[in-house]
């Protein structure tokens, strides 16, 4: 009850202009947020690569209003990759398709898109379409297939395990020879169409997390769930597959113990470095996921 109501918050305009000028709210935010500047970010970015990991960038913001804030967000995406490109900063960058527009027009979100998958692919970066809610599936995976048939091969998408249709894209994605970013999902969605207990998602990321590890294309495992790492690495062991051919991954600021843990193991580990002044959304999301994130907001706020 208390993630689906945090859920509905991330969307509310009026909490997001209260805690975006609380000065505290923003003081704690940075506990997942790397900065507002992109300059901030890639310094994170460094201090992380530093440590054996990997690192892929997302500009945080969601739908925009028109096509101009689409192309100033495309804009903001080349400095991004430029900046990875001259710091020499590894894996890749993520970017929601409804900041290039797509929600609107996406024909013109695919031309956005196109550009960026070249410079990226020209960088050596991974390009990675961040899922958002089930409205948008339809339109993220056909944008994958449109790069793809364009020679962008190294651009992939998320899927997520709440979604009850989440397999049957797997398989699809995996034809086509996409890496894919497994997550649980952060959205709240109708019973009709998604798994509505923890137990049920985590059930299915599992069957998902096996199904990529049996026929995907350098599967990316976004958990922060030990159990489900345990089970990911006994699956992997099980089939044969090297742990230079997947990744997990985690977000910036999340179990930092854990992350640790699987460097001193030998895995590969990426880390979701988000940035910008749009945090609101991105920053409740994740007091959604975890009941250990709200714990440490509440604390926080005590004098």
């Amino acid at each position: 009850m208390v993630s689906k109501i945090l859920v509905r918050a991330s969307e509310s305009d009026r909490l997001q202009e209260l805690a975006t000028q609380s000065r505290v709210t923003g003081r704690i935010s940075r506990r997942f947020i790397a900065g507002e500047a992109l300059e901030e970010a890639t310094e994170v970015a460094r201090e992380l690569i530093a440590t054996g990991r990997t690192v892929s960038l997302d500009l945080v913001g969601e739908k925009v209003r028109d096509a101009a804030d689409a192309d100033a967000a495309a804009a903001d995406y080349l400095a991004v990759i430029q900046a990875m490109s001259t710091g020499q900063l590894t894996s890749g960058i993520s970017i929601k398709p409804s900041q290039l527009g797509a929600s609107d027009d996406v024909d013109a979100a695919h031309h956005r898109l196109t550009l960026l998958a070249a410079r990226a692919g020209e960088a050596g970066l991974h390009l990675t379409l961040d899922m958002e809610d089930a409205t948008t599936v339809d339109h993220t995976i056909e944008l994958v297939e449109a790069l793809h048939g364009d020679g962008h091969t190294h651009v992939g998408c998320a899927v997520q395990t709440a979604l009850f249709r989440t397999a049957d894209d797997i398989d699809r994605l995996n034809e086509l020879g996409a890496s894919l970013r497994l997550c649980k999902g952060a959205y709240a969605e109708a019973a009709d169409i998604s798994h509505q207990r923890r137990e049920d998602i985590d059930e299915a990321y599992h069957r998902c997390a096996r199904r990529l590890l049996e026929a995907g294309t350098y599967p990316r495992f976004a958990t922060h769930d030990h159990r489900l790492i345990g089970a990911i690495r006994r699956d992997a062991r099980e089939l044969g597959r090297a742990t230079d051919s997947y990744e997990f991954q985690m977000l910036y600021g999340i179990r930092p113990d854990v992350q640790d843990r699987l460097i001193e193991i030998g895995e590969h580990l990426c880390v979701y470095v988000p940035y910008g002044v749009a945090w609101y959304p991105y920053f409740v999301r994740r007091l959604a996921e975890r009941p250990a994130n709200l714990v440490f907001f509440a604390r926080a706020l005590l004098p």
